[in-house]
């Protein structure tokens, strides 16, 4: 089913901020911008050369589409949430074992 998939990735996101407003984690900052931004940079060059090479392939019935040369547009929102997730696992561990910067 088209769609599935970035409706995952986008309920996932809801949840991350639920999970953020909840423990006030103040996970949306510019840094976390940047961490983003650099990791979508360095996986979706990584992608293109997967995808390009033939090593990296979707599945068209879970995707909306398929760019040239083979990337879904979801795997950038799924970049983007798996960095935000990283940063908010880390915050949260940081608050729970008393790490937590001032």
């Amino acid at each position: 089913m088209p769609g599935l998939y970035l409706l995952a990735i986008l309920l996932s996101f809801v949840g991350a901020a639920l999970i953020d407003r909840r423990m006030r984690l103040g996970l949306w900052s510019r840094a976390t911008l940047v961490a983003v931004v650099v990791v979508e940079v360095a996986f979706l060059a990584f992608d293109v050369v997967g995808a390009a090479g033939g090593w990296f392939a979707s599945n068209p019935a879970w995707v909306i589409a398929t760019v040239p040369p083979g990337i879904p547009p979801e795997e950038p929102l799924l970049l983007a949430f798996i960095t935000v997730w990283a940063i908010l696992l880390y915050r949260l561990a940081a608050r729970l074992t008393g790490e937590e910067r001032a």
